[in-house]
């Protein structure tokens, strides 16, 4: 049976993202809650996501992003909330499975997926009337690198 690491290659021949679309955008503000310090505040970032295939080689991503922000203290007294999802189709040169969908996940679907969660956030803070948030560039280990041993 091949490697991870060799499967993973087949998976990533020819690899295209044929389409991107957000199916969810859900957001909202407590403007009770909108006085409240910024030094008090945190932003707090969750992700997920799943796959389904679609046919031979055609994997479709469904990308969850979610944004709080929330009190430092208590992540759950939000200020802010946006939910996001994202559905992307790539081609493939191989066949998925979870192995290599857990290493496609942190790597380009987080590539082709973050830049369009920045924007929907700042997007969304702006028509709300809220002053925008820096949100950084994502970061993550490439699957062919490894972190150096300390």
């Amino acid at each position: 049976m091949a490697s991870l690491e060799e499967r993973f290659n087949q998976f990533n021949t020819n690899l295209a993202l044929a389409n991107i679309r957000m199916q969810k955008l859900d957001a909202k503000f407590d403007d009770e809650k909108l006085d409240v310090s910024p030094d008090t505040q945190q932003v707090y970032i969750d992700k997920e996501s799943y796959y389904q295939i679609l046919g031979d080689n055609f994997v479709r991503v469904f990308q969850n992003y979610t944004l709080k922000i929330a009190d430092k203290s208590n992540k759950e007294d939000e200020f802010v909330s946006i939910e996001t999802t994202f559905l992307m189709d790539f081609q493939t040169g191989g066949p998925i499975d979870d192995e290599i969908f857990e290493l496609f996940s942190q790597s380009t679907v987080l590539i082709d997926s973050w830049p369009y969660f920045r924007e929907i956030v700042q997007n969304a803070l702006i028509r709300m009337g809220l002053a925008p948030v820096i949100i950084p560039p994502i970061q993550f280990t490439p699957p062919n690198q490894q972190p150096p041993q300390q």
